[in-house]
This record gives structure tokens, C-alpha cells and sequence, in this order.
């Protein structure tokens, strides 16, 4: 039985090329338990780099669809390219999440494609969290990564993980928001094991903390009242804050860690299942039915509808359509209305993916996203519903840009201003 729309999360990764985004997907999927074993880029035979070209160039060319169970949560995971040149996969990747994981080279710090993501990522008031990666090689700095975020995108990122020593020295990670910490894994595939914060990182903790909590009360006027009051927040408080801030856009949570090294994930997963947006807080689609412009929310309990995000061709499988269900829920066998042409179609079976490997569902319920394979007549973009008396379909992204917004209660953003936290804690 599958998870219900509350319990399913969808994120894009995306951030410049090279930056390790194949290989954390990989890992994620290990720690996840959903493949035994993790791959490396070079191998060519990573889970979301499975296309020809992907294997020969050794790099993401296409967005593939991957997923894990996390805690109950299925997680959706969207990888994107890195390059350019094929910035449309990364545009479909942010349509179908409601948030983004940005890749941050640890060495390198904030890069072209990572502004152009994140101006991506702004223009559609999408929520986002930073991971910075690959720590445990030379001069690499999660510190710096942080000030450079700072600097070139002026936002205070909140770590929720923080590392143990950086570079050569690196050890493994802690985390902030569970209290707990995770010493590297001997090889890159092994687990995380958790252990109890070591004495000497115990005073970074404490500023990091501090900051975390300041960031969740942002995100509550109840709990900021609290705050200033008391001067702390309990884990509990510190949860809903960070999911009510979160969900408003207000707070950019940093992680540390290295892909490569397996390190990191565990609390990674974490945040992402218990945090981060769940599809009830996607922006309502924009539509249009007869005359009159409309906005379709994620509703399990409306009538089905859905969005064509993605074609493709597969050597054994044929056409595959990648749909985000909307609203209702979308079964085998069901009966189904393509707005574009006026056409009805009957779809015989449906898929979730983990890359090339797809595994048959009996149904798709509002906010996963899957496949559907062999309807020729579908294109990306296209809307799909039930067959109500008046027919509608959703706008494209940019096709009437401004018109649609965010609820208001999402619209209340306008940014999170911790740098007098951030001053106390770097000064000291």
C-alpha cells in the first residue's frame, strides 16, 4: 500500500557540474535501503545515470527519477544536470518537487550554474536547502562555503549538520537538530553509525544551535514570543518552526557532508522526511476552464488531475510519460481526459522509478509523481483530468508569468535576517 499524499516528499537535486550530485543521489538510495550497493560516476552504473550518453560522457544529461523510503516518507528524488546546456531538464525537475536540494562544492564554494539555479529557484519563491559536499578533500570548507552563500546570494544559509574537522581531517558530521553525530564510514559502502557528540565540538554545537533556533522561531509568532522570552526552544518547538519556515520560504538550512564518502545522509533523510514541504504546500497550479482562470491545489479528495512533466523514449518500454498527480489519484486501468487534443486514453499500468528500472503500482495518489508507458498521444506539459463537464488544462511555467502566486500565507516572505547570530558565532 502506498504512502498517503502527507507522507510523500519530492525534491529536485540540482548545482553546478561536478559538484557530486549523481553520486550523493547514490548514496542516499544506499542509506536509504533501496539499492545494496552504491556505484561511483565512473563506473557507469549509478542509479540516475543510466542513459547511453550519461554512461560515455560521465555526466547527467536527463533528469531521472529515483526514490526511498524513509521512516514511513517516500521520497521522491529528482536528479538534474549540472551543465547548461541542458537546463531544461532542471527547469521540469523544479516544476514537479515542491523543494530543491542545491549542491555546494566544498572546495570551490558558489559557482555559475549555482546562480543561475538559484535564481531559478527565486523567481518561483521555491523553498530550498544547501548541501556542501565533498569535505573530506583538500581544502575544502563548509565555513567558507557558507560565507560565500552569504555573500553572492546575501542570505544567512541555517546548518542543521555541521562537520568534524574539514579536508584531510574531516571525520564525519553532526547533527544539530537530533543531537547526535556520525563519524565516517571506513569505506563508501558502509552505513553511518551514530555516536555521542564528542567533548570538543561541544561549543560549536551550542552556537549552532543557537542559530537553529532563533531561525525556527522566525517561522511562528508564538514560538519567536517564546524565544524571546525564555532564550530557547525544545526539539519539538524547534521542528515546527523549521516546517513552518521552511514551507514559508523563510530559512536556507545547510547540510555538511561528502557523497562520496557516504557521509551526511542520515540526517540528510532525516530533515528531508520530517521537514521539508509535503505536497499539500505546492503553489497551486494555474489553469484555465472555458473563460475563467482558476488554481488547482494538491487535494487527494478532489477529482483526478495531473501533469505531463516529462517524455521519453525507452529502448524496451517505449514511450514513457512522467506525471505529477495533481489532485484525486490516478489508477490502472482508468479512463483519463488529455486537455490538449480533446483525446481520452486508457491507462493499462503505472510505474514508479528507480532510474531505468521501473516497478509496476497499482495507483498514483495527489502529489507522487510516476509513469505511465505507451500512450503516444501524450506530451509533456499536457494536462490530464477525469473528464469533467467543462475541460481545463494547466498553464506552462512562464506562459502568463505573474498571474498565479503562492497563497498568502506563503507569500509572506521576505527573507530571515540572522546575521546577528551568525556575527556572534563566527566572532567567537
Amino acid at each position: 500500500m502506498g504512502q498517503g499524499t502527507d507522507l510523500i516528499r519530492n525534491i529536485a537535486i540540482a548545482g553546478h557540474g561536478a559538484t557530486g550530485k549523481t553520486t550523493l543521489v547514490e548514496h542516499l538510495l544506499f542509506s536509504g535501503g533501496s539499492i545494496s550497493k552504491p556505484e561511483t560516476v565512473e563506473s557507469g552504473k549509478t542509479v540516475s545515470d543510466y542513459q547511453e550518453d550519461e554512461i560515455q560522457r560521465k555526466i547527467s544529461v536527463h533528469a531521472s527519477l529515483c526514490h526511498v523510503n524513509w521512516k514511513d516518507h517516500k521520497i521522491n528524488i529528482i536528479d538534474t544536470p549540472g551543465s547548461s546546456d541542458f537546463g531544461g531538464e532542471v527547469v521540469l525537475g523544479f516544476r514537479a518537487c515542491e523543494a530543491a536540494l542545491v549542491l555546494v562544492d566544498g572546495r570551490a564554494g558558489v559557482q555559475i550554474e549555482t546562480i543561475k539555479v538559484w535564481r531559478n529557484l527565486d523567481s518561483h519563491n521555491k523553498a530550498r536547502i544547501v548541501f556542501v559536499s565533498r569535505l573530506d578533500e583538500d581544502r575544502s570548507s563548509f565555513w567558507n562555503s557558507v560565507g560565500d552563500m552569504h555573500e553572492k546570494f546575501k542570505i544567512n544559509p541555517v546548518p542543521i549538520s555541521i562537520p568534524m574537522g574539514e579536508g584531510l581531517g574531516f571525520k564525519g558530521v553532526i547533527d544539530i537538530l537530533e543531537n547526535k553525530a556520525y563519524v565516517l564510514p571506513a569505506a563508501h559502502d558502509q552505513k553511518e553509525l551514530a555516536i555521542e557528540i564528542p567533548a570538543e565540538y561541544q561549543q560549536e554545537v551550542d552556537k549552532a544551535r543557537a542559530v537553529m533556533c532563533e531561525a525556527a522561531a522566525e517561522g511562528d509568532d508564538e514560538l519567536m514570543e517564546k524565544y524571546v522570552t525564555d532564550g530557547n526552544l525544545t526539539n519539538e518547538e524547534i521542528h515546527k518552526g523549521l516546517i513552518e519556515a521552511l514551507e514559508l520560504n523563510r530559512i536556507i538550512p545547510a547540510f555538511a557532508g561528502s557523497g562520496l564518502k557516504n557521509s551526511g545522509m542520515t540526517c540528510l533523510l532525516d530533515f528531508i522526511a520530517n521537514v521539508c514541504p509535503s505536497p499539500y504546500w505546492l503553489q497551486a497550479e494555474p489553469a484555465i476552464k472555458g473563460e475563467e482562470k482558476h488554481e488547482v491545489k494538491v487535494d487527494p479528495d478532489k477529482g483526478f488531475s495531473a501533469l505531463v512533466v516529462k517524455t521519453q523514449i525507452d529502448q524496451f518500454s517505449g514511450r514513457l510519460s512522467f506525471i505529477k498527480v495533481i489532485s484525486g489519484k490516478l489508477t490502472a486501468d482508468m479512463e483519463i481526459h488529455n486537455e490538449r487534443d480533446n483525446k481520452k486514453e486508457k491507462i493499462t499500468k503505472l510505474f514508479t522509478a528507480q532510474g531505468k528500472k521501473i516497478e509496476e503500482v497499482k495507483e498514483l495518489v495527489a502529489g507522487d509523481i510516476g509513469i505511465t508507458s505507451k500512450l503516444s498521444s501524450l506530451k509533456t506539459n499536457d494536462t490530464l483530468h477525469a473528464g469533467y463537464d467543462e475541460g481545463f488544462h494547466f498553464f506552462a511555467r512562464g506562459d502568463n508569468p505573474g498571474v498565479f502566486r503562492h497563497s498568502p500565507k506563503r507569500d509572506r516572505f521576505h527573507g530571515v535576517d540572522l546575521r546577528g547570530a551568525l556575527t556572534i558565532w563566527r566572532n567567537n
